[in-house]
């Protein structure tokens, strides 16, 4: 492991998780106490029970102050470990859900079970028939970095009780919130001096004297910068129960650190080694969906922001050959070719773990719903490609199914898969394909009308299930107003609806013009009950369906126009819809499906293009696995049809290309020419995999010969041999398509 020695590496590696036992890829935390000294704080199961009996005590307490109370009690009592094996501290946490957060479940079970139960209700069933997945999203929170690198946490905490001094009044809300702030941040100074205390101990001077200067001041160096970057990714992430979505515009905000340090006489090797520890606390985490950073964008003039950092990043995560962190790079016109070049290489050798994202793009989609030009510029990356202003609180765990109004136009408002009523009572008979496609929507439009009634119903309550203290210290907004950043308090407080399987939806609409309306090879009554037998005994006519050559993400006119206005009716009925009043934000959407392409496929009834019910449906805005059959360029032209202005949220391809025509310079100038063509063309979000079908199947066979294999997996990365045959099989299907 170049830059870390292997005693080093093999410690960081079991931090989290014991190596030596199975690790499945949806897995949290296998506790591991070995490395902690019992000393050093109390057994995890002590902590629960010490917090339940704690906030048994603080019932009269506002649930900000309880949840920070929480917070607090783990920070006082966690295991902690300073070892000389790495520049990181050690954390002792159960699993990847935080203590604190039996506190939120509680709270969460009563919000759902006894205050708003036909909301609940409205979900589940919605859930339960793979017609939408909804939950609470907590999930794609952004804090602002410039704050928590400029004041330090104990800047935040100051600045936090002049703002509360400087108002004459306090509402109670706003004094449960100012206090929830000051008990969290007085909590996270506290633990800073335990572990500074801890690594004396073990004689890790760097370390404490790092801890000694960020428990009172802002990062000076480019080291401590790193560690309070840490710091706060895991206590956000592992103790106060909020997903740390973003590590940082990181050539931007650490740039000022690492020329600082050049000039005090530090080494670049030394900032190469301090990364690869940096780099693989992640790895040794083993987030499933991967931890974002993001690289890029431009400057005031519109130069780029890419610099010597941005080089070096890429260099050692290449020399490391990791597939966590994930990388996001914002791609502008002054975005440097060879910058670009470096990425794509990378990607072409196997490091599939990079996503390029359009600058320009995503600053008009911002734009376009009320950010600055300067809002818009210095906007975050997070998540797999998601965007939005600095400051934002976004929530949008919101999965439609665009193939279940089609069941409902099909079965006069059935479901297709249970055959209970589900949608509108519609016409058994159509006159033309144009009155079946307005029934489409028409369903699709009541659809989106339950989802919004859904979320609109448990949003007014996320602040009161779980209160964000420590995010909320870093935007300015919340700060000033005294309001949580789940209630209303951030920049902009959207809510997000996610549809899935436009490719699937695209290529049956086309079908049943073409096959029903067009050359009535079959009535419409006949394709249902095709459908329904889930194609049995018609084989010869599922091939016919599959084989058609007009399918979206080939540059096809018709389903590539089929897609278009789908996508234009879905903004027109969601986008700008008020959210949940006490969030007083508006609606947007994507077409980001993350699981939903397994999750959602076995309650999906067999589809007019030739799928059945059960399998694998379409990813983001890509064609059907083993569909896209005309090559790159035609996957990047039907994708960018689609105007990814309209909607502030993701509209990603996956596309897939052969090693044989990415080898050599020459392949290296056409994988560069289609990124170009797709920023040019205004894509959103583009990421590569590389790969051969019988590599795969290779891999398949024989797993241990490919334990470093990586694949793009809709928004994040994965090894190979961690994904299910399910899924393996999927991108096998990929490969076999491509041209």
């Amino acid at each position: 492991m170049e830059y870390i020695q292997q005693q080093d590496y093999d410690y960081i590696m079991n931090k989290y998780h014991d190596q030596e036992k199975p690790f499945n890829s949806f897995s949290r935390f296998i506790r591991h106490d070995a490395i902690f000294d019992e000393a050093t704080g109390m057994d995890p199961d002590k902590i629960i029970a010490g917090i339940w009996e704690q906030d048994n005590r603080l019932q009269d307490l506002s649930h900000p102050e309880r949840k920070a109370m929480a917070f607090q009690y783990v920070l006082d009592n966690t295991r902690i470990a300073c070892d000389k094996r790495d520049i990181f501290p050690a954390i002792n946490m159960v699993d990847r859900q935080p203590n604190s957060t039996i506190v939120l479940r509680w709270r969460r079970e009563e919000v759902f079970g006894k205050l708003i139960p036909e909301v609940e209700e409205k979900r589940s069933y919605l859930e339960r028939n793979g017609i939408a997945t909804i939950w609470p999203d907590y999930d794609h929170s952004v804090p602002v970095w410039e704050r928590i690198f400029g004041l330090g946490f104990a800047g935040l905490l100051r600045e936090s009780e002049a703002a509360r001094a400087q108002k004459d009044t306090l509402t109670p809300e706003q004094t449960a919130f100012y206090n929830g702030v000051k008990i969290t941040y007085t909590a996270i100074i506290r633990f800073i001096e335990r572990l500074q205390k801890e690594a004396e101990r073990q004689s890790h001077t760097r370390m404490a004297k790092a801890l000694e200067n960020i428990k009172k001041s802002p990062p000076q160096s480019f080291y401590e910068a790193l560690l309070v970057d840490y710091l706060y990714f895991m206590l956000s992430e592992h103790i106060e129960g909020l997903q740390v979505r973003s590590l940082s515009n990181f050539d931007r905000l650490f740039y000022p650190f690492y020329q600082k340090d050049l000039a005090k006489g530090v080494s670049e090797e030394e900032i190469r080694q301090d990364l690869a520890h940096f780099f693989l606390q992640f790895t040794a985490i083993g987030n499933y969906w991967n931890q974002p950073v993001y690289l890029g964008g431009c400057k005031e003039d519109e130069s780029t922001q890419i610099n010597a950092l941005s080089y070096l990043f890429l260099d050692v995560y290449d020399k490391m050959g990791l597939y966590n962190p994930k990388i996001q790079i914002k791609v502008a016109p002054s975005t440097p070719k060879d910058f670009l070049l470096k990425a794509l290489d990378m990607i072409r050798r196997g490091n599939s773990s990079i996503v390029f994202v359009s600058d320009t793009t995503i600053r008009k989609a911002l734009e376009n719903i009320g950010a600055s030009a300067e809002e818009a510029r210095l906007c975050e990356v997070k998540g797999c490609y998601e965007y939005a202003i600095r400051g934002a609180m976004g929530a949008g765990m919101n999965y439609v199914n665009l193939l279940k109004p089609l069941e409902y136009a099909l079965h006069a408002g059935c479901d297709g898969v249970t055959g209970n009523f589900a949608g509108l009572a519609s016409p058994e008979n159509y006159e033309s394909f144009e009155d079946f496609f307005a029934e489409y929507q028409k369903q699709l439009g009541f659809l989106i009308d339950q989802v919004i009634e859904v979320v609109n119903g448990f949003e007014d309550y996320l602040a009161y299930i779980n209160p964000q203290s420590m995010l909320s210290a870093t935007y300015p907004t919340c700060i000033q107003q005294g309001r949580d950043a789940l209630q209303g308090g951030a920049a902009m407080n959207g809510s997000g609806m996610m549809f899935g399987f436009m490719a699937d939806v695209a290529d049956s609409l086309t079908n049943i013009k073409k096959y029903v309306f067009d050359n009535e090879m079959l009535t419409l009554d006949q394709l249902r009950d095709i459908l329904d037998a889930n194609f049995e005994g018609n084989e010869q006519i599922r091939r016919i369906l599959l084989a058609d050559r007009d399918k979206y993400g080939n540059n096809k006119e018709l389903p590539d126009a089929i897609a278009k206005e789908i996508a234009e009716f879905v903004c027109e009925r969601v986008c700008g819809r008020p959210n949940a009043k006490k969030r007083g934000g508006k609606w947007n959407l994507g077409f980001h499906v993350a699981r939903q392409s397994y999750d959602q496929a076995s309650m999906t009834a067999a589809s007019p293009n030739g799928r059945k019910k059960g399998e694998e449906l379409s990813k983001n805005l890509s064609a059907s696995m083993g569909r896209s059959k005309e090559g790159a360029t035609a996957a990047i032209l039907s994708i960018t049809k689609i105007d990814a202005t309209k909607f502030s949220s993701d509209a990603c391809l996956d596309l897939g290309l052969l090693p044989s025509a990415v080898k050599g310079e020459d392949g290296l100038e056409a994988m560069y020419a289609l990124l170009a063509t797709f920023i040019k063309r205004g894509g959103h979000a583009l990421h590569i995999n590389v790969f051969d079908a019988e590599t795969l199947r290779d891999a398949q066979r024989e797993p241990e010969k490919y334990s470093d294999l990586q694949i793009r997996v809709c928004g994040w990365n994965v090894l190979w041999n961690n994904i299910s045959k399910e899924e393996q099989d999927g991108f096998i299907r990929q490969a076999e398509g491509l041209v």
